[in-house]
């Protein structure tokens, strides 16, 4: 009877350990590393543009609402483009670990070509309203709520609503149009975007804890999910799939901010959207919109420097940012490849003319 009492207390001492293990531990350190990424907003970049710097652009500040916060944005157009001639409204959705100022030089070229352009913060963004980023997902929230609100506005009632979305905005993007509201979109770009939630995680979260983050793989869902719904379920190649119009899917497989196994491109052998075009590059890096020769500049302008930046009270993926850009002037960050744009435009302009003819 006592060895069937120690045999007892023994195995829920193992039970009780394994729990505490594989559950309980993982638990709270999901918990943690949530709120220390995404419970502190994120301003500007270190290295940003101002909008005085473009002078060939007019901007018109507005705010929308997006769940219970302002989010800060603006139209932008071409000083220099008759209104008789605006093409269409392109929403650009920024980056994580940045704010709309990292985007400027995007927004002036898309609004020489006649687009209206609208950018804005994403919620704990900046200008935006927020104690935090809240989460991956928030910033398909917030694209749905730009969408919705561009829509709802009388004066642009005639045109046509376009996205171009870069990296955390490209997972909004591509994620997005799995939603009822992409219904309201005739085309889409994204680029150097994540496929869900958990391979970007688990890659961005390995490189401080080690492999050992799969433990925390079904937090990770339960804690979206709790909070997004079925939103956090979404793939990027699901809604490229599923949208009923045309998609270009950007890349370059020496992404090292968005590994290329962690892409929506990845994925192109599961798109049924005869309507979806991808373009796969070698050496463009994440941002893509730079040139070649400005990215191994900046590759080797870092190499082998640690930083010299003391993280402080800022947001984790805002200070990955910064040190990225460290030992680089800012005409180099933003040194701006216009055939890259130009392609891009034709697609958009492509889109266009075919909608026209129809």
């Amino acid at each position: 009877m006592k060895k069937n009492r120690k045999l007892l207390g023994f195995m829920i001492f193992v039970i009780y350990g394994l729990l505490a293990i594989t559950i309980v531990l993982p638990m709270i350190a999901t918990a943690c590393i949530i709120k220390f990424a995404f419970g502190r907003r994120v301003g500007k970049a270190n290295k940003h543009m101002v909008l005085e710097e473009f002078p060939d652009m007019i901007t018109h500040p507005v705010k929308f609402k997006s769940g219970k916060n302002n989010l800060a944005g603006y139209f932008a157009v071409g000083k220099d483009v008759d209104a008789k001639d605006y093409k269409a409204v392109m929403i650009v959705a920024h980056g994580i670990g940045c704010s709309r100022a990292s985007y400027i030089n995007r927004y002036d070229y898309f609004a020489r070509k006649g687009y209206i352009v609208f950018a804005y913060d994403c919620t704990g963004t900046c200008e935006s309203e927020g104690k935090g980023i809240q989460g991956l997902v928030q910033s398909q929230v917030d694209l749905d709520n730009a969408i919705n609100y561009i829509s709802s506005l009388e004066e642009l009632k005639d045109y046509k609503i376009l996205v171009y979305g870069h990296s955390w905005g490209g997972y909004a993007t591509a994620t997005e149009l799995n939603s009822k509201t992409a219904e309201k979109l005739t085309a889409v770009a994204t680029l150097s975007g994540f496929d869900d939630i958990w391979g970007i995680c688990e890659y961005q979260i390995a490189k401080y804890a080690t492999k050992i983050v799969v433990l925390t793989k079904p937090w990770v869902y339960l804690y979206y999910i709790l909070r997004y719904g079925k939103r956090a379920l979404y793939t990027g190649i699901g809604g490229v799939s599923n949208f009923h119009g045309p998609v270009l899917v950007m890349h370059s497989k020496d992404d090292p901010t968005v590994h290329f196994e962690n892409s929506v491109a990845i994925h192109e052998d599961k798109n049924k959207n005869p309507q979806a075009k991808f373009v796969i590059f070698e050496d463009r890096g994440h941002t893509l919109s730079r040139p070649v020769e400005a990215e191994r500049e900046i590759k080797r302008l870092h190499k082998g420097k640690k930083t010299q930046l003391a993280m402080g009270k800022m947001n984790i993926f805002e200070y990955n940012v910064n040190t990225g850009y460290e030992y680089c002037d800012k005409s180099l960050v933003y040194a701006t490849d216009y055939e890259f744009l130009d392609s891009v435009n034709e697609f958009f302009e492509g889109v266009l003319n075919n909608s026209a003819a129809q």
